[in-house]
């Protein structure tokens, strides 16, 4: 926390975005009646997370470049990437929760994970009861001005959402984006010597 909390810089953010391929984004279209499903959480990360192969749910990204202020302009998991504003999807009936951080050997930043529960779901009470929660309005991570009503997130870690509902693809919009490698399926392990995030 206090590495955090030294290195943060706020951002507002409007989007959570999802980068994949054409060929995924089809089968969601055609074979799931145009929803992008929760899937189960892979093994990346602390391998003690307890989300880990136990919750269903959609990676999804919210960080903004630091110099530009924009969303990145490269991913490491696909080609085309889909736009939702974080207010379709995150109302005042949903629930955050801290699950993660960890970096990978070698990377030079860290990571976060967040998941966003509807309030009273089987997964959400599973998160109450194995996740720390948190204030919407008040916490070091993401959270929504209360005055400006906008999302702000924090810079110093790249922050990764796990939501756990359906999302309606023609609720949001699609763009090209520049797929620099290819993302493991199952997820890479943690930096088991790093000082900062192994606590």
């Amino acid at each position: 926390m206090a590495f955090i909390l030294k290195e943060r810089k706020w951002f507002p953010c409007e989007w959570f975005y999802r980068d994949k391929d054409k060929e995924y984004y089809e089968y969601c279209q055609y074979g799931c009646n145009g929803l992008l499903l929760p899937i189960l959480k892979n093994k990346n990360g602390d391998p003690a997370s307890p989300i880990n192969g136990s919750i269903n749910g959609i990676f999804m990204g919210v960080n903004v470049n630091r110099k530009t202020g924009k969303l990145p302009a490269n991913s490491p998991f696909g080609y085309l990437r889909f736009h939702i504003p974080i207010e379709n999807v995150y109302g005042n009936d949903f629930n955050l929760y801290f699950a993660d951080f960890y970096c990978h050997l070698g990377s030079k930043s860290h990571h976060l994970v967040l998941v966003i529960t509807r309030a009273d779901s089987a997964v959400d009470n599973f998160c109450k009861f194995h996740l720390p929660m948190l204030d919407r309005t008040n916490n070091p991570f993401l959270y929504q001005d209360p005055i400006a009503g906008r999302m702000m997130h924090n810079t110093s870690v790249w922050i990764d959402i796990i939501y756990t509902e359906m999302i309606a693809m023609n609720e949001g919009w699609f763009d090209i984006v520049h797929h620099c490698s290819i993302g493991r399926k199952m997820g890479k392990p943690k930096n088991a010597s790093c000082r900062v995030c192994n606590i």
